[in-house]
Parts: C-alpha cells; structure tokens; sequence
C-alpha cells in the first residue's frame, strides 16, 4: 500500500527497544512512509541502531543528522548525546544536558511532531523503564495522531508502554509484529 497523504511514524524506546524495533521492521511495512526513531542511548557510546535496524528492512535507515531533510520510505535514528525536535519537516539535533538525570528525548520530540504541520502522524511507544513518552503522546492525540502502545506482556521493560496505556491515550495496544499491519489499516480509511 502507498501512502496518499505523507505519514510519519515516530517510534520512541528504550530498555528493550531493540528487540521490539527489530520485531516492527520485520514485518510489512506501508510505502511512502516516513519512519523516525528516538531511543534513549547511553551518551558517550557510538548507537549502532541505524545497523542493526538495517538488517531487518529494504528501505534505508540514516543516522540523523541535524537539519535533515525527511524523505518517504527512509528510517531516520537519532544519534546518541542528543535530543531531537521537528520544524518544518527538518530534524534538529540539539545536545542533551548530560546534567538532566532524566531522559525525555521522547518526549521533545513527540511534542514538537504535535506542532509540525507537514506530517499526518502515527506514534508508536515500544518498550522502556520510565514514563518517557506519555507527555508527548498526550499533545500528539490532542493533534489528532493516531497512538499505538505495545502490550505491556511482549515488552522487555514495560513500564514506559504502560504509562502511555494509563494515559488513555492510547488507539491500539498491540504487539511489535502485530503494530505494522495496524498503520495500514489506520491508513486506509
């Protein structure tokens, strides 16, 4: 299926994402999509993510970096000791304030992706410890996204999933492998 309208989907995680995220991209993906993902990475370790996360899908995966331009079937992966917003379509890298204990890189960006206006937006919420994720998912639905949380149960580390899943905001509660056919149907109406 090709997307008619230009879609972004923002995938946050952390403890345990890999496994999730490498579960997601095994299964069908729509055309014409753009993929983003911001994870919580260790600050002064080289991410391999965008590797691993190649070896499980055709289209090509980027590390970001900043102001990248977004393309349609292309997975962009945020790099570690940074965080990322959106503006006009663009990613932004901005460096993380190491002295900020608590990670919310999911959270900036989700909030900014609320405000962006290029995108018709779908944010996904895979495993994590912490509740990063749920502020930003509460102003993404406010905009009208379409929210999708992973089963608590298939999750390495489920609280961030569940935090969103309490939030209520939630529109599917789905496993990884069960979340890329959701997109298509959510797409299609």
């Amino acid at each position: 299926m090709v997307a008619k309208k230009r879609y972004i989907v923002a995938l946050g995680a952390s403890a345990g994402g890999v496994a999730a995220l490498s579960e997601f991209f095994d299964n069908s993906l729509p055309d014409g999509v753009t993929y983003v993902i911001t994870t919580h990475l260790y600050p002064h370790q080289k991410s391999i993510l965008s590797q691993i996360i190649q070896k499980h899908i055709d289209i090509k995966v980027y590390d970001v970096i900043d102001n990248t331009e977004l393309e349609s079937n292309a997975i962009y992966v945020m790099p570690e000791n940074k965080t990322m917003t959106i503006e006009e379509g663009n990613l932004i890298l901005n460096p993380r304030d190491l002295s900020i204990k608590v990670n919310k890189a999911i959270d900036i960006f989700f909030k900014s992706l609320a405000n962006d206006t290029y995108f018709e937006k779908i944010a996904v919420v895979l495993s994590g410890m912490g509740i990063d994720g749920t502020e930003g998912i509460t102003a993404l639905s406010k905009k009208g996204a379409y929210i999708i949380a992973q089963t608590t149960l298939s999750a390495d580390e489920s609280s961030m999933p569940n935090s969103v899943i309490r939030s209520g905001f939630a529109d599917e509660i789905l496993e990884p492998k069960q979340m890329p056919a959701a997109i298509i149907a959510y797409m299609a109406k």
